[in-house]
């Protein structure tokens, strides 16, 4: 369909046929609706001979004044909890409370919403301490049963009560169950076959190494046996250096020399000559006389710090 343009005089020749109907009156033209609106707002003219669109009188209730108000004595005059069993909102229901004279009625004769410690406490030991079924019972809900709760001191009582109760009436909880895919005797012999290494070890179980390091923290002889199998991959590595020592070959002789002989002067540092020891110790006394001659004596934190 074109957007055909039309004069103020079709406009108001086309309403007047269809008696101030704008859909109509656009039907007439062959025009958008919409389009007919933008105009009819833009013209006084046109928009006084226009009809009055007919005004909603309310919308048609959902549920009848009777069920609404049956609903409010079951909840104890509670609108939240009514409309929760109705299955709609909590305006719908002080909707029919403003509009419905019986259901304000039924509203004014239900008893005070506040209540007693000594009913909170007699639903609490009917629902044997479960705040859910204690609240239903009360006709609130569970937030408001716990403001309640908190309010009175007996009612706290007899909720710590239930509850250590139930807690003695349950078993004890297990301790955790693992599932154990391999026995420590495998894991064990793994290890020692792998060297004490996690990675082969793994790769001969065909698992992760997370699960060869789960093993070794749960079970002490699996731990045991890893450090042995590392003790005796150290061992083994002695002895394949002892024999490369004794066949004379130099890279051996000198880490030997540099690591277990260290002490009697094979090493790779420079070692301080009696005499340069003495120098430096007389270099460092008179550093801290001079240090306590500027600042003081220094406190033990301080002479940490000046040591490090």
């Amino acid at each position: 369909m074109r957007n055909r343009r039309f004069t103020v005089e079709q406009y108001a020749g086309a309403l007047r046929q269809a008696g101030g109907n704008r859909a109509a009156a656009a039907a007439m033209l062959g025009c958008p609706v919409s389009n007919l609106h933008s105009i009819v707002r833009s013209h006084v003219e046109l928009k006084a001979l226009c009809a009055p669109r007919p005004r909603s009188t309310g919308s048609r209730p959902r549920y009848r004044p009777d069920e609404v108000a049956d609903a409010l004595r079951q909840a104890g005059g509670n609108q939240a909890e009514a409309a929760r069993r109705l299955g709609c909102r909590k305006q719908t229901v002080a909707t029919y409370v403003k509009r419905c004279p019986e259901v304000k009625a039924a509203l004014a004769a239900c008893p005070p919403r506040l209540k007693s410690p000594k009913q909170i406490v007699a639903a609490l030991r009917q629902a044997g301490g479960c705040r859910v079924q204690a609240a239903r019972a009360l006709g609130m809900c569970r937030t408001t049963l716990l403001k309640y709760i908190r309010r009175y001191p007996a009612a706290e009582e007899v909720c710590a009560a239930l509850d250590q109760a139930r807690r003695k009436g349950q078993p004890e909880p297990a301790g955790r169950i693992y599932a154990q895919r391999y026995t420590p005797e495998e894991m064990i012999e793994a290890l020692r076959l792998g060297a004490g290494i996690k990675a082969e070890t793994a790769r001969r179980l065909g698992c992760t190494r997370a699960t060869v390091n789960a093993y070794i923290k749960r079970y002490p002889e699996v731990h045991e046996a890893w450090i042995d199998a590392r003790e005796t991959m150290v061992d083994l590595a002695q002895s394949k250096l002892q024999d490369a020592v004794e066949r004379g070959e130099c890279k051996a002789v000198q880490y030997t020399l540099s690591t277990l002989g260290k002490d009697r002067g094979f090493t790779t540092r420079p070692v301080p000559l009696p005499w340069e020891i003495s120098e430096q110790e007389r270099r460092r006394a008179q550093l801290e006389a001079d240090i306590k001659r500027v600042y003081g004596e220094l406190d033990e934190e301080d002479e940490q710090d000046e040591e490090t």
